[in-house]
């Protein structure tokens, strides 16, 4: 009998409550450790008479979930979301808004307000970070021109600086946030996708994506289709912080296949380990989700910095002219992977240039981010020494079967050539939603719907009190947060995923691994009034969040909703 479809006969029990589908979990104790054997009902319904819109025919999660809360916030077309305390004493969410960035009041998890609103009428605002520097709070917004027809209101064309800028908010206020500064990169004129920022060396910089290709000179030398790289300069215009490119990151183009190279995401981390004699100890890097160029590694460990005023103003002026003068420095790429799943089994990875690209469902890198905390892997039969793991999700567009495979790599091991250090990525395991070999993703409107999205990781210090190991033992969990578009968030075990490997059965290891799924249901979708977004799913989520113990879900057509993992529960309040 197929556990993916049907409840199995063993099954303790199924609640009904308000059209609500529960998925019981059983647990038993096994010298000392929990296991779980989950029987799952399929979340994913996909058949003629289903309605994507309706909220209740959405009412899917597993019973370790408790719903905390939902906010509608002002408006549909919610993106990306960060969590931040403040040093007022509360805690924040600011979510990208499409053409808002609405700031929820989030202190009291159970009760959420929104305080204050940036309305930004260049719209298609996607991105947000947050950052502090001398007292003052602020954030990093970006505009892109996805639908140029679609802005509301309409204003301008692909070429207009306000429409494609990065933009400086202050929201030292919350109720009253305040544009300081924005920049318009002429050498990416359809404007940045996903940004992040990054404090090296007490300076803090930003790194921007920029996809597009066109109107982009690479005979000047330019990065088409990579990453800007820009300092926040608070102290050379009297605490008025302005925004100032200094360089760029660009893939190898003679190390790729070819194919769709596309940077859409990245995180930038300085490098967690505490051994001094590791030559990446202290250095800062870009983790670049590149899709078909797959995870791409940057040293910006000796970015333009105005410790060095005389370099800092030799690179950041070309940058500023740039004609004829192209913006020159370079982050130094050190490290790459991009060994797809071969799911056909034909001995090549799976991307448009092998001839089986079905979606991206193998090859598409849409989102990577390093796992802050090293961590001791000995007791899931590794060897001995602390690990640095990356997560990589795909964003699949249609497919004929699957919704998206994403991976955990071992990002530890590197060697030294000619005086650089490389890092030697290497697959540890991959995941898929359980039930994806039974769904595909239909073209037009459908297309992305099962798709995975952007997610968070965390790292557990278990073995203290009221703090029990979860997982495989040792002394610490870790957890992957999925937001997933329609198939809302889903929480997967790492370790879990180590002790299955590369090689195991793709949907058994996601069926083991899988902690649980939350699809949110509040509320019936607003279509976007779009071209471009023209669907109003429900759920449909675009990112999660994990903070000191609750999940934040933005949800494209709904708005905000918090919820609570049953054993993320002993972890409120702690970082």
């Amino acid at each position: 009998m197929d556990n993916r479809m049907v409840m199995a006969a063993v099954l303790a029990a199924v609640f009904v409550l308000s059209s609500s589908i529960y998925v019981v979990l059983s647990i038993t104790d096994d010298a000392g450790e929990n296991e779980r054997d989950w029987e799952m009902v399929d979340p994913l319904p996909q058949d003629e008479e289903h309605d994507h819109r309706n909220a209740t025919e959405h009412e899917f999660y597993t019973p370790n979930f408790e719903f905390q809360d939902f906010n509608e916030l002002t408006a549909p077309g919610n993106a990306e979301i960060q969590v931040a305390d403040s040093p007022d004493g509360h805690t924040y969410a600011y979510m990208a808004g499409w053409k808002e960035l609405h700031i929820i009041d989030v202190t009291d998890p159970t009760n959420t307000s929104v305080v204050g609103v940036y309305y930004d009428p260049n719209t298609q605002v996607l991105d947000v970070k947050y950052l502090e520097y001398n007292g003052r709070e602020y954030v990093i917004i970006q505009n892109q021109i996805v639908d140029a027809g679609a802005a509301d209101p309409n204003v301008g064309a692909w070429e207009d600086p306000a429409q494609v800028s990065v933009t400086l908010v202050d929201v030292t206020d919350k109720t009253d946030p305040g544009y300081v500064d924005s920049w318009y990169d002429t050498d990416h004129p359809s404007g940045p996708h996903n940004l992040y920022t990054h404090m090296v060396d007490g300076e803090w910089y930003i790194f921007v994506a920029n996809p597009d290709y066109d109107q982009c000179d690479v005979g000047t030398g330019e990065a088409c289709g990579g990453i800007t790289i820009a300092h926040l300069n608070f102290a050379g215009y009297g605490d008025l912080p302005r925004i100032v490119k200094v360089g760029e990151a660009e893939v190898s183009w003679e190390t790729t296949r070819g194919g769709w190279i596309y940077i859409h995401d990245m995180t930038v981390q300085t490098w967690p380990g505490t051994d001094s004699n590791d030559p990446r100890y202290e250095h800062t890097y870009i983790y670049g989700a590149y899709w078909e160029a797959g995870l791409r590694i940057f040293d910006i460990t000796d970015v333009p910095h105005p410790s060095d005023m005389v370099r800092y103003l030799m690179y950041a002026g070309p940058c500023y002219t740039h004609n004829p003068v192209p913006c020159i420095w370079r982050a130094p790429e050190v490290g790459m992977w991009m060994d797809f799943a071969d799911l056909d089994e034909d001995g090549e990875p799976d991307s448009s240039t092998t001839g089986n690209v079905n979606g991206g469902r193998a090859s598409y890198i849409h989102y990577v981010e390093p796992f802050d905390k090293m961590v001791d892997t000995s007791h899931l039969g590794f060897a001995p020494g602390k690990r640095h793991l990356t997560f990589l999700a795909t964003e699949v567009l249609e497919t004929t079967v699957g919704t998206g495979i994403v991976y955990l790599m071992d990002t530890t091991a590197y060697e030294e050539v000619n005086g650089q250090v490389r890092f030697i990525p290497e697959l540890i395991a991959m995941w898929e939603n359980p039930f994806a070999e039974d769904h595909f993703i239909p073209g037009g409107e459908e297309w992305l719907i099962f798709s995975p999205h952007n997610a968070d990781t965390h790292i557990f210090t278990t073995g203290l009190p009221g703090m029990p190991d979860q997982s495989h033992g040792g002394s610490w969990d870790g957890r992957i947060y999925l937001g997933s578009y329609h198939t809302g968030l889903w929480v997967i075990d790492v370790e879990t995923l180590m002790v299955g490997g590369p090689d195991a059965n793709l949907t058994d290891l996601a069926m083991d691994s899988t902690v649980g799924y939350y699809l949110p249901h509040g509320a019936d979708g607003e279509a976007l009034e779009s071209q471009y977004y023209d669907f109003g799913w429900t759920p449909f989520i675009w990112a999660a969040e994990y903070h000191k113990g609750y999940i934040y879900l933005s949800c494209i057509t709904t708005g905000l909703y918090i919820v609570q993992l049953d054993i993320d529960k002993p972890y409120t309040g702690v970082a």
